[in-house]
């Protein structure tokens, strides 16, 4: 594996985060492969050929997830899953919000397969070397934010219910994520203190796994929704930690200020 000039923390943070995406994508593939259905929410199909569109779809995103691990095909991996991601994007959540453009389900589920494929195009350019496919793909990401936060408020009564008992303040805590998402993408989007953001965005979507959808999956584990939920959280959290590696390379906006031209690194290939 090759070092960024940056040091380790680059490559710890590529690291896991391409293995948490790649096991939230494997296992997203999985289901599809033991239910003979789409993803739901992500894959918005509605057909009588469904168990062959599952089949397909789980092996592709199981096969591209494998490739993600290996260096010589680990472009190949990211590119079949992001190509996948936008192509439902664009074939399946589009005509659908196009029919149905107040239907909070349908944009939580095609922001979640957009931010997804941004997450994809940044683990193909830290796989190349190609820091404009890693910027393409924090914007890709970044836009989806503040859309989740718009739905945090929309929907702030049904967000503050599945927030755990134990946790205080449910209504509070809703707005506040709301917040929070809205945040992270203008960070995002604008470069200003985007390394953090991208962290606190991954530590937040990690904590979520264990504090909320991992209980519910074990209370539920009959419900695909469930897993399906975890799994993109769990792929939100990597594609996070992919884009905090991605920027160690690229100085944030309010960094620049201060860096030197030659503090500037070189695009560096990761694997």
């Amino acid at each position: 594996m090759e070092r960024s000039n940056r040091g380790a923390p680059v490559n710890k943070a590529y690291l896991f985060g391409r293995a948490i995406f790649a096991t939230a994508i494997a296992g997203l593939g999985v289901q599809c492969l033991l239910r003979g259905n789409v993803v739901p929410v992500l894959e918005p199909v509605s057909s009588s050929s469904l168990p062959l569109i599952g089949w397909i779809t789980g092996l592709v995103l199981v096969a591209a997830a494998l490739l993600t691990m290996l260096r010589p095909t680990a472009h190949y991996g990211a590119a079949m899953i992001a190509a996948m991601l936008l192509l439902w994007v664009l074939l399946l959540h589009v005509p659908a919000l196009a029919s149905a453009p107040t239907n909070g389900g349908e944009w939580t589920g095609a922001l979640e397969t957009f931010a997804l494929s941004g997450a994809a195009i940044v683990l193909f350019g830290l796989t190349r070397g190609a820091n404009r496919a890693s910027t393409i793909g924090r914007i890709l990401y970044g836009v989806a934010m503040p859309g989740f936060g718009v739905l945090h408020f929309i929907y702030v009564v049904y967000t503050a219910s599945v927030i755990p008992n134990w946790i205080p303040a449910h209504v509070f805590f809703a707005y506040a994520m709301g917040v929070a998402h809205i945040a992270s993408g203008l960070s995002l989007l604008t470069g200003v203190l985007s390394r953090l953001a991208a962290r606190l965005t991954a530590a937040m979507f990690g904590s979520w796994v264990i504090i909320l959808h991992v209980p519910r999956m074990l209370a539920h584990p009959d419900r695909p929704g469930e897993w399906t939920s975890m799994l993109i959280a769990t792929g939100m959290c990597g594609g996070a930690l992919l884009i905090a590696s991605a920027l160690s390379n690229i100085p944030s906006a309010s960094e620049s200020l201060a860096d030197s031209p030659s503090a500037v690194s070189r695009p560096t290939v990761l694997a």
